[in-house]
Parts: C-alpha cells; sequence; structure tokens
C-alpha cells in the first residue's frame, strides 16, 4: 500500500514540474488597447472635479459614423477612451440631455512598440494638441501627453458651470 502513495507523489511532482517549465516568463498585457484617462473639472478650478447632474453619452467618430462608448451615464468625473490605431485624429462627441453637444478632436501621434516575439506589437499614444466646441467645455489641458497602459490621466477637460 506504501509503494500506491509514494507512485502517486511521484507523478503529482512530475505534472507540477512539467506546468511549472511550461511558463515563459513573458506577462503580456491581456488589454492591448491604450485608454486616453480624462477627468472632468469645474471651470473655476483645476483641483475641483465636476461631476454631470445631467445625462452624458459619448461617441467616437470613425470612417465618418459614430459609434457609442458611452450611453446615458449620469454623476461621473472621469472617463476612459479608446484611442485609434490607424487615425491621427479622434472624434469625440459628448452629447447632453438638453440636446446640445460639444465635439472634440484628438490630435494624437501612434507609437508602435514591439513588447517581445511572444506578445507582439503593442500601441502607445502621443497627444500632440485637442480642438473642441464650447458649448459646456470651457478648456481642455493635457496633462500627461503620453497615453499608455498606467493609470495616470492624460486630459483634464473644464466644463462651465
Amino acid at each position: 500500500m506504501m509503494k500506491g502513495k509514494n507512485i502517486t507523489y511521484i507523478m503529482a511532482i512530475l505534472f507540477a514540474t512539467l506546468f511549472i517549465g511550461c511558463d515563459n516568463g513573458y506577462d503580456c498585457y491581456l488589454e492591448n488597447t491604450a485608454y486616453d484617462r480624462i477627468g472632468f473639472y469645474r471651470s473655476d478650478s483645476s483641483e475641483v472635479k465636476y461631476e454631470f447632474p445631467e445625462v452624458l453619452t459619448v461617441s467616437l467618430m470613425v470612417n465618418g459614423k459614430d459609434s457609442i462608448v458611452v450611453n446615458h451615464i449620469v454623476n461621473t468625473d472621469n472617463l476612459m477612451l479608446p484611442m485609434s490605431y490607424t487615425s491621427e485624429c479622434d472624434t469625440v462627441i459628448f452629447s447632453y440631455e438638453n440636446s446640445l453637444a460639444d465635439t472634440l478632436y484628438f490630435l494624437h501621434e501612434n507609437i508602435p512598440y514591439y513588447q517581445s516575439m511572444e506578445c507582439g506589437t503593442i500601441m502607445y499614444h502621443r497627444l500632440e494638441g485637442i480642438e473642441h466646441t464650447r458649448r459646456l467645455v470651457d478648456s481642455v489641458a493635457i496633462v500627461q501627453e503620453y497615453v499608455k497602459f498606467d493609470a495616470n490621466e492624460n486630459v483634464k477637460i473644464f466644463f462651465v458651470e
């Protein structure tokens, strides 16, 4: 009976060794899209967050067609938006419940980054400028120009009260 137990232990050790040996040591990002992290602020202060009291819908224009990425959110003070790999200008539309809308044009450089043979290439972006309409958006500031996979805020949008 002791012999059967020893074989079971040996088999367990062999399987564990086999699975540990299969790890190639690479930690590829599960998410390969860099998101532009945007904070909403009151126009009279760069530190006081602005929470939307009304409904906000956010759309992206791609190849002349809009696509809703955030639908009817309320009480939010930030947003994460994906950036285009193929275009150097992303058009973002903020639609408010009172039928007003602001359009923002995010001008950026796409920077391919070869991570490894196993993980392939990922894309970073460098914000070059942001143009916008002025319905509720007062001004826009780029606070971190490189859009990567970190949690840092890239853009501050200041809204009129």
